[in-house]
């Protein structure tokens, strides 16, 4: 998924925050593990600074950076509580984060408030819809065993009307699109590439968004 998660939050902050000097963009990933994504954007240019609550997974990632060359920094630190200033931030990123988190309101609260006016909170999520029950529990978790059997609740999934009225009460407005986060090939290749290399080929952006989906909101001017 990485590679079409980076390309869209690449294209979004480069339009919405009107600069192509990407060193000079501030972006926190917020949840970043151990630094798949954050990586990729520090690899860009883009100033990083990535936050996990998993000391486990912040170690990991500051030993992988280590060998890369990239200045990234790495804090262990909770979405619901930052500790970044009041609008210091040019973009929040929340990869693979929103579904797993049990006060939804309160971290996004927390995300709003360090970004500047007109900053960009971009996200990928899953929506609560019987596809994703599907592909991502049945199929993801209990057939192929991509992730851990239980890694995801389906009642935390997030169908985009919800989220969009949830960041709009915190001043962030929402892009008048989502993006699907779909499979790259048809399902028979999927499940050759399954068979032969354990991995199922690649992910892009598509109209489909009842199992993984990409978008966007920009904080609005005090």
């Amino acid at each position: 998924m990485n590679p079409a998660r980076v390309g869209y939050i690449d294209r979004v902050l480069t339009a919405r925050l009107g600069t192509s000097e990407r060193h000079q963009v501030r972006l926190l990933d917020v949840g970043c593990g151990g630094g798949i994504l954050t990586e990729e954007l520090a690899r860009l240019g883009y100033d990083v600074t990535g936050i996990d609550l998993a000391e486990g997974a912040v170690a990991a990632a500051r030993r992988h950076v280590a060998d890369s060359g990239l200045a990234v920094r790495y804090q262990v630190g909770s979405a619901y509580e930052l500790g970044v200033p009041d609008a210091s931030i040019d973009a929040v990123v929340a990869s693979d984060v929103l579904e797993h988190l049990h006060d939804l309101p309160r971290a996004v609260a927390e995300m709003a408030r360090v970004l500047r006016p007109g900053g960009v909170f971009a996200f990928d999520t899953i929506n609560r819809t019987a596809m994703s029950y599907a592909v991502i529990i049945l199929v993801g978790e209990r057939v192929i065993r991509i992730v851990r059997p239980g890694t995801h609740n389906w009642h935390m999934f997030i169908r985009p009307d919800e989220l969009t009225a949830l960041l709009a009460g915190q001043g962030l407005v929402a892009c008048d699109e989502m993006t699907g986060l779909v499979l790259a090939k048809p399902m028979p290749l999927v499940a050759l590439s399954l068979l032969r290399h354990g991995r199922l080929g690649g992910y892009r952006e598509g109209k489909n968004l009842s199992a993984s989906y990409l978008g966007y909101a920009v904080k609005a001017a005090s």
